[in-house]
């Protein structure tokens, strides 16, 4: 019995640390990824998209006249704006719970304003948190995003950061991010 036992425990262990390893090594990838994409975001943009997947979309937003009236409001903003600078689709953090709707997608008729509203209602307002502790998730993400691209090192955003995530707040992408690639989109569930 205890040599069952023992196998049982080495199995479950085993199990956990391939998962620790294939979470790892998700993160990594997603670092690289917004690395190799944005070469100018910070550790803040690597926060934003891992909150957006952990948390879903706009944090509780459950409003839908005021839904409608900002996505209307901010695409008329960035009508001669160059959308081309983000993918049309883009997953979130490391686990890909949602997706990232460029507005390119209304203004190339790929979607219509009403149905980017209606995937965005569809998925906001919802409790649609991964699990409970958004510190500890943030804590291992930051260790790895740094080893993995060391120029995001930056102490005080560090700091911001670690502060953010204790109390669970959203940031905005970094200025440099909102400079260079015109971040213009909503975050809806993947089917």
């Amino acid at each position: 019995m205890k040599k069952h036992f023992f196998l049982l425990m080495i199995c479950l262990s085993a199990i956990f640390m391939m998962s620790c390893n294939n979470e790892d090594r998700a993160i990594r990838h997603m670092c690289q990824y917004i690395h190799n994409h944005y070469p100018l975001a910070t550790l803040q943009d690597v926060y934003k998209t891992c909150y957006q997947d952990f948390f879903g979309a706009e944090h509780l937003m459950n409003d839908t006249a005021a839904a409608r009236y900002y996505i209307n409001y901010e695409l008329e903003q960035c009508r001669d704006t160059d959308l081309s600078l983000m993918p049309q689709r883009e997953p979130t953090g490391f686990r890909h719970r949602f997706t990232r709707i460029n507005f390119s997608n209304i203004v190339e008729g790929e979607l219509t304003e009403e149905q980017l509203v209606m995937m965005f209602i569809n998925a906001a307002g919802k409790d649609n948190a991964y699990c409970d502790d958004w510190l500890a998730e943030w804590q291992k993400i930051e260790k790895i995003a740094i080893k993995t691209v060391p120029e995001w090192k930056d102490a005080e955003l560090q700091s911001e950061l670690m502060n953010a995530a204790e109390h669970k707040y959203a940031v905005r992408h970094s200025e440099a991010f909102r400079n260079n690639y015109n971040p213009h989109y909503r975050i809806v569930m993947n089917d």
